[in-house]
């Protein structure tokens, strides 16, 4: 918690009104009001969330899967989104948008999306039974040995869903190339925070 409060201290959100998720690996979207705001809680069961409260903090975990972080700077929306392989084929970017246009009347065109680090395509293979998944939601599947590639899933998702491509930037690290990363599959227990502040 210490450290949190160092974190908060140096981006300037006060954490007892930040909203952390308590990820379930899905695509629960959950969203907070200015017209009704409330403190700093964990939301249960969500892997994104959407607030338009002034100064309020989203925060999600992240130690392979990708972090998305959106922002509407012309009603003042933030959302922060926690996409693993799970979360990717439920479409939790595409349920963040969704949430987003309905819950403030954002237009897709005027999102810009962040894809943080995450596990890349080269470190990623998974399993036949994985692939058959996103194979029957996205299309084919080559070859035995597969890799996924959660940011290029997101990416075409956001895309599908209207964001225009000049507004979905990647951050492009990996997570378990690169040592200053936690990464299950690099064997680096623990999760880094992610985290935007709607304005």
């Amino acid at each position: 918690m210490h450290r949190r409060r160092q974190l908060a201290a140096q981006l300037g959100f006060d954490l007892e009104r930040a909203l952390m998720t308590v990820q379930e690996h899905g695509a629960n979207v959950v969203t907070f009001h200015r017209r009704q705001p409330e403190g700093g809680q964990c939301v249960f069961s969500t892997d994104a969330l959407a607030t338009d409260v002034p100064g309020q903090a989203v925060v999600t975990y992240h130690a392979d899967c990708f972090p998305l972080l959106f922002a509407d700077t012309s009603r003042g929306v933030v959302a922060g989104a926690h996409a693993g392989w799970r979360g990717a084929l439920a479409g939790v970017a595409t349920q963040t948008v969704q949430a987003m246009h309905l819950a403030y009347g954002t237009s897709p065109d005027q999102l810009d999306v962040l894809i943080g680090p995450g596990i890349c395509r080269r470190c990623y293979p998974v399993g036949r039974d994985i692939a058959e998944q996103f194979e029957s939601r996205f299309g084919r599947v080559d070859g035995k040995d597969v890799r996924l590639d959660l940011a290029g899933v997101v990416r075409l998702q956001l895309e599908d869903q209207g964001v225009a491509p000049d507004r979905i930037r990647s951050a492009g690290w990996c997570t378990r190339e690169e040592d200053r990363w936690f990464s299950h599959r690099g064997g680096r227990a623990g999760r880094f925070l992610s985290i935007v502040i709607a304005p």
